[in-house]
């Protein structure tokens, strides 16, 4: 999660101070980074969405509700930019590819056995999500992969609580049946 930023330091970012304005950036770019990747997978994909979501958050900081969670805001605009990307024809028609060496946080206490049941598990989740519904998509990334509250995911998401409910228990069902359905083999020393 990033750093908090004070609300003097988004008034005065707003006012156009480029020096405050980098510290919102440089306190928040890698979670929307991570938060993009989570989406598209692709490295350079979730770096031109992490430029353009600060782009849009300069363009837009005047109208900040300072009711509202900076954080939440930029899970707003983030979750936007990737669901337009992944709705675009350019999103639909993408390689899949999963940069795994980015993802996975390894500890010095992994063998390469559990290394790579890891990556496997990461790589059959990633390859579920991507075949979920846009709306259970992002409900799953932001409730179970950024641990945000379920209050939260209907602030971001601009949904109501049965939604985000109901997409989220889809969602996980179906992952788990792609999981059970990969697993269900003779070797059950995985399991």
């Amino acid at each position: 999660m990033p750093e908090p930023i004070t609300p003097e330091l988004i008034q005065e970012a707003a006012r156009g101070s480029q020096q405050a304005f980098r510290a919102i950036v440089e306190a928040n770019q890698r979670f929307v980074y991570a938060v993009a990747f989570r989406f598209v997978h692709d490295q350079h994909e979730a770096e031109d969405i992490t430029q353009d979501v600060f782009v849009r958050l300069w363009k837009n900081l005047h109208v900040y509700n300072a009711e509202v969670k900076l954080t939440t805001w930029l899970y707003k605009i983030v979750t936007n930019r990737c669901l337009d990307f992944l709705k675009s024809r350019h999103g639909r028609h993408r390689n899949n590819k999963v940069d795994l060496s980015l993802q996975l946080n390894v500890n010095s206490t992994s063998t390469p056995e559990t290394d790579l049941h890891r990556q496997e598990l990461t790589t059959l989740v990633y390859a579920a999500a991507d075949e979920l519904t846009p709306k259970q998509k992002a409900v799953f990334i932001l409730r179970d992969l950024e641990g945000l509250t379920s209050d939260e995911v209907c602030e971001t998401l601009s949904m109501t609580a049965g939604n985000v409910k109901s997409n989220l228990f889809h969602a996980r069902q179906k992952i788990a049946e792609k999981l059970k359905n990969k697993y269900q083999t003779t070797d059950k020393s995985f399991l």
